[in-house]
C-alpha cells in the first residue's frame, strides 16, 4: 500500500525539483508503458482481476441472495428485465470507486476526512460501524440457514467453527492469498446458473421477459422488492471496499483502461448470478408455492428440481454468506482505521495493525453472539441490516459523485459529461428508493 502511495503522489521533477501534478505524473507513467500486444493485454488484465470481482459477487449476500429469491418467488420472471439497468449501476459505481482508488491512492474515508472534515467523517464512520455490526450478523445467518439446508442444523457449533475461519484467514494469509481464495469461492456462484438449468423454466418466456419491462406499483410487496433489489445491489460497504481493494492490489492509473475491463466484466458475472436466482425461483411461482427466505426456496426446489439444485443453492448460499461475512468487516475496519490514521490492510500483521484487526474482530464476535441467542429471527436481523445500509447509502453516493467531480483530486480522471448524468441520475434514483424502503420497513415493524 506504501509503494502505491508513492507511484500516485505528487513526485518532484528531477531538474528543477519542483513537484508534478497528478496529470503529469499519469502522462508520465502512461509514457513509460510498454505497447502490448493482444496477449500481453490479456495477462495484465488476468493480473487486474480481484477487486471487482470479489466486491460484486459477494455483493450477492444473504439479504441480496433473499431478495433475488423472493422476486422470482413472488412474481416469477416479470422482474427479471431489472437484472440489465441493476448491472449497469453495478458497472458504474464500482468504476468510479476504483478510478478514484487508482488515481488517488487512498481509501474513501480518507478522500472524505481531507475533503469533508474530521467530524463528518468520524460520525459517518460510527453509522457504518453500526452497519458493519448489523451486516456481519446478517451474513452468520446466512451461514447458519444454509448449514441446516446441508443437514447441519446445530447452529451452536457450525456457527462459531465457521466464524474462526472467516477470523483466521485475512489474519494468517497475505492479501493475494486471500483474494485467490475468494476468487476460488466466485466459482461456486457457478452453483446458481446449474440449478437455474436443473429447474423447470420456459426458455423463451425467460427471454421475452428480460427485454419487455413490467411494472406492478399498485402492489405493496412488489414496489418493496423493486426498491429492495436496486438497493441490494449498490450498498454502503461495497463502494468503500472496493476503492479500498484497489489500493491494496496497488492499481496503477497507468494500468486503469485494463482495469475498466475487470470492472466491466465483474459486474456481467454478477448480472448472470441474480438473473439465474431469479430464474431457478421463478419456477416456484409457476407452482404457486409461498416462501420467504433464500433458505425456503433452496427446500421447496427439491420436489421441482430435485435434490441436486436445493444443494447447489444452499452451497451457492453458504459460500456467499462466508465471503461476505469476511469482506463486509474488513470494508468497515478499512473505513473507520483510514479516518483515524491507523494502519491498515491484510498485508499487515496484526501486531503492526491491531486496531484494524481488532475491529474486523469485534465485528465478528458481536455477529456471531447475536445470532446464538436462542429463538432469534434471522428475518428480522437481514431486514435490520438492509435498514441501516439503507441510512448510510444515499449520503456515500452523494460524498462520491462530489469527490469524482474534484479536479484537484482527480486532476483529468473526473467523470465526463455523459458520464455525470448517468451517475447523478442514478444516485437520485437509488437515495430515492432507499428513503422509501426504509418508510415501508419502518411501518412494518
Amino acid at each position: 500500500m506504501n509503494e502505491f502511495n508513492k507511484s500516485n503522489s505528487p513526485k518532484p521533477d528531477q531538474k528543477n525539483g519542483s513537484v508534478l501534478s497528478s496529470d503529469t505524473v499519469a502522462s508520465v507513467e502512461a509514457k513509460k508503458m510498454p505497447v502490448l500486444g493482444w496477449w500481453g493485454s490479456i495477462l495484465l488484465f488476468l493480473s487486474l482481476l480481484g477487486p471487482g470481482l470479489i466486491t460484486g459477487n459477494f455483493g450477492n449476500d444473504a439479504g441480496g441472495i433473499t431478495t433475488y429469491s423472493i422476486c422470482g418467488a413472488e412474481f416469477g420472471l416479470t422482474m427479471l428485465w431489472m437484472v440489465i439497468p441493476v448491472t449497469l449501476l453495478l458497472i458504474i459505481y464500482q468504476e468510479m470507486s476504483g478510478r478514484m482508488g487508482a488515481v488517488t491512492g487512498k481509501g474513501l474515508s480518507d478522500l472524505i476526512r481531507e475533503n469533508f472534515g474530521i467530524k463528518i467523517a468520524f460520525y459517518l464512520m460510527i453509522i457504518k460501524f453500526v452497519a458493519g455490526i448489523a451486516n456481519a450478523t446478517a451474513e452468520f445467518g446466512g451461514i447458519a440457514s444454509s448449514m441446516e439446508l446441508l443437514g447441519l442444523k446445530n447452529k451452536y457449533l457450525t456457527v462459531p467453527l465457521i466464524g474462526i475461519i472467516v477470523w483466521v484467514l485475512p489474519i494468517k494469509f497475505s492479501y493475494r492469498r486471500v483474494e485467490k481464495l475468494f476468487l476460488i469461492g466466485i466459482l461456486f456462484f457457478g452453483c446458481y446458473i446449474v440449478s437455474g438449468f436443473l429447474s423447470p423454466v420456459e426458455w423463451p418466456e425467460v427471454g421475452r421477459q428480460m427485454i419487455t419491462p413490467s411494472f406492478h406499483f399498485n402492489d405493496p410487496k412488489y414496489l418493496m422488492l423493486f426498491i429492495a433489489l436496486v438497493g441490494t445491489t449498490i450498498a454502503p460497504w461495497m463502494i468503500f471496499y472496493h476503492q479500498s481493494a484497489v489500493v491494496e492490489k496497488g492499481i496503477k492509473v497507468s494500468d486503469y483502461k485494463y482495469f475498466r475491463w475487470e470492472t466491466i466484466f465483474s459486474g456481467l458475472t454478477v448480472g448472470a448470478v441474480i438473473f439465474f436466482i431469479i430464474v431457478t425461483s421463478s419456477s416456484l411461482y409457476d407452482n404457486k408455492i409461498n416462501v420467504r427466505t433464500a433458505q425456503e426456496v433452496a427446500q421447496a426446489l427439491e420436489p421441482l428440481a430435485g435434490h441436486y439444485a436445493e444443494i447447489l443453492f444452499a452451497v451457492g448460499f453458504l459460500i456467499a454468506s462466508v465471503g461476505a461475512a469476511i469482506i463486509l468487516p474488513l470494508s468497515t475496519a478499512f473505513s473507520v482505521c483510514e479516518i483515524f490514521g491507523w494502519e491498515s490492510g491484510v498485508n499487515k500483521r496484526f501486531v503492526d495493525a491491531p486496531q484494524f484487526y481488532g475491529l474486523y474482530t469485534l465485528q465478528l464476535i458481536i455477529g456471531i453472539a447475536i445470532i446464538l441467542v436462542p429463538g432469534i429471527n434471522l428475518i428480522a436481523v437481514m431486514v435490520l441490516s438492509q435498514v441501516v445500509n439503507g441510512l448510510i447509502i444515499p449520503i456515500v453516493l452523494v460524498i462520491v459523485i462530489i469527490l469524482i467531480n474534484k479536479k484537484k483530486i482527480m486532476g483529468k480522471y473526473v467523470n465526463g459529461p455523459l458520464f455525470n448524468f448517468i451517475s447523478i441520475a442514478a444516485t437520485i434514483a437509488i437515495s430515492i428508493s432507499a428513503v422509501i424502503m426504509l418508510i415501508t420497513v419502518l411501518r412494518e415493524i
